[in-house]
């Protein structure tokens, strides 16, 4: 095992598992949220406190201004870098976050087709009035894999799978193989995934909310709107934060912002364990607290075997 990879919806109790697990085995954090790079959206995205990162180093973290955009391929390679460094200084590297996507670019690289604008647009006029239905058939003849994972209506990915055997000669499952053959980062993660019962977890977001507003989330907005921020900057498209300008603004007030909030969270969760439900590998915990930290060293003390956890 070169590193752990803490898996989990928001509010699940991964910051709090990272960071005990980094003091007990020697051990740096790398985030894996892509809005925790922002600098100044520290209450909003529970960012490391100045104090955790005194005590382990963080990575990842407060590398960006909120007007920037994010990247999850730059992010992956500056992440990889990190995981390098930290081995070489013979430390464990614990990933932990709940941004799926940068996960998957950190694991395996991002799986992107380049083709040709022009091209593309050419086969798009020469589908335009095919019925789906019939589109489908065609896959199926040619590319009966990727036909049998998308549905006959959904006429997007079935035209995008069309398109790439147009113009690359290539069926997409067989890219597919390809990519799975070379996505190896030379890493050997340990992959640890926290599962809450549903109304503990809906519990913990709800609560948390409430403090996240108690402590200041409203205010580090204003400041960050008076500081001159566009309020509709990349960073400030962040769950909470266009809700929390709205409430700024007068448009809602101070009950419907939270259960706002709450309620887009709880949603953003379930999207987050949808996600992670697909990831391989991964050993899963109902636990929390001292049972969950418990559980997870038993499991990097005796090996990645995969028993039920």
């Amino acid at each position: 095992m070169d590193c752990i990879a803490i898996l989990g919806p928001t509010a699940s109790g991964k910051s709090s598992l990272a960071m005990s697990i980094a003091l007990e085995r020697n051990g740096e954090i790398i985030s894996v949220d892509s809005r925790q790079a922002y600098r100044g959206l520290d209450i909003g995205t529970s960012k490391p406190t100045m104090e955790e990162r005194k005590l382990v180093p963080h990575h990842m973290v407060d590398i960006l201004d909120p007007s920037q955009k994010n990247s999850a391929e730059i992010y992956a390679r500056e992440a990889r870098d990190a995981i390098g460094e930290i081995r070489e200084r013979e430390n464990l590297p614990v990933l932990v976050g709940g941004s799926g996507l940068y996960y998957r670019a950190i694991f395996e690289g991002l799986f992107d087709i380049k083709l040709e604008e022009t091209d593309r647009k050419r086969f798009a006029l020469s589908v335009k009035g095919e019925p789906t239905c019939e589109l489908h058939e065609r896959l199926e003849v040619c590319d009966p894999v990727t036909a049998g994972r998308i549905h006959p209506n959904d006429r997007y990915r079935i035209v995008r799978a069309l398109e790439v055997l147009e113009l690359t000669g290539i069926p997409l499952s067989r890219h597919f193989e390809l990519h799975a053959l070379k996505k190896k980062t030379g890493f050997d993660f340990l992959k640890i995934g926290i599962d809450l019962p549903r109304d503990m977890l809906h519990a913990r977001i709800n609560a948390r909310t409430n403090e996240m507003i108690r402590v200041g989330w409203i205010e580090e907005a204003a400041e960050l709107l008076a500081s001159g921020i566009d309020p509709y900057c990349p960073g400030l498209r962040t769950l909470g934060y266009p809700e929390i300008i709205s409430h700024i603004s007068g448009d809602t007030d101070m009950k419907t912002l939270v259960v706002t909030i709450q309620k887009l969270t709880r949603q953003y969760a379930k999207r987050q364990m949808t996600w992670f439900r697909k990831e391989q590998e991964v050993h899963w915990f109902d636990l929390d607290g001292d049972d969950l930290r418990a559980g997870v060293l038993a499991i990097m003390d005796r090996g990645p075997c995969l028993d039920s956890c």
